[in-house]
């Protein structure tokens, strides 16, 4: 039988110069703080929505953030589901509150449906700066529409028709630039002015298949 070699033994390994010590490393360990625990769910009620929101959470009130997702601003005495990690708190859901409800967006607010999107309401009330609508095809339907627009309204359309049992308009001053044909059909046309009516063209015709009748006090032709 062969004797084994003997074992020499391994010399020891020194840390290289500028390395952390293994006693440096166990005090750098025990410095580190301790995972903080997993966020739990608790109710609270609001004290304050305004100017930063509170609440009452396990008899302690302590401020809070409300959670991207809730849409719905808390106000004072709602019930709220919020979460709890350490000193972090957020509002994510109003559970209970008043009959009004307010939804609030600190930046920009988009609502897609990929099929219809429905709004339904007693009163329908609309406020902003400035609108836009980009519509294909717009139809109305309503009873009574009453539109009051302190500036100026233009509109701008390939054909613009109109029909109505009775069409009343007035102004102060009114005027019509017509480049083509301007053609009015009538069962009866009445045409008055307080002071002067004028007429003027490079041909005009005037004809009756009855009766033409020109009345004043003068008449002057030519």
């Amino acid at each position: 039988m062969s004797t084994p070699a003997p074992s020499h033994p391994q010399p020891l390994e020194l840390p290289a110069e500028g390395a952390p010590s293994a006693l440096e490393l166990l005090v750098e360990l025990d410095r580190r703080p301790e995972p903080s625990e997993s966020p739990s769910l608790a109710y609270g009620t609001v004290t304050a929505a305004a100017p930063s929101l509170t609440v009452a959470l396990h008899a302690t009130e302590r401020p809070a953030r409300r959670a991207k997702s809730c849409l719905v601003a808390p106000e004072v005495g709602d019930r709220v589901l919020c979460s709890v990690d350490g000193a972090t708190a957020y509002v994510l859901a109003v559970l209970d509150g008043a009959s009004d409800t307010t939804l609030v967006s600190e930046g920009r607010l988009t609502l897609r449906a990929t099929g219809a999107l429905e709004l339904a309401s007693e009163t329908l009330k609309i406020q902003a700066t400035s609108a836009v609508a980009a519509i294909e095809q717009l139809r109305v339907l309503g009873r009574e529409l009453d539109a009051t627009y302190g500036g100026k309204v233009n509109l701008l359309a390939e054909r613009v028709e109109a029909r109505a049992t009775t069409l009343l308009q007035r102004a102060r001053q009114a005027f019509r630039f017509v480049e083509g044909l301007d053609q009015t059909r009538a069962g009866a046309v009445d045409v008055r002015a307080e002071s002067l009516v004028s007429v003027r063209g490079e041909t005009t015709i005037m004809a009756a298949r009855v009766l033409a009748k020109l009345d004043g006090e003068q008449v002057k032709i030519g």
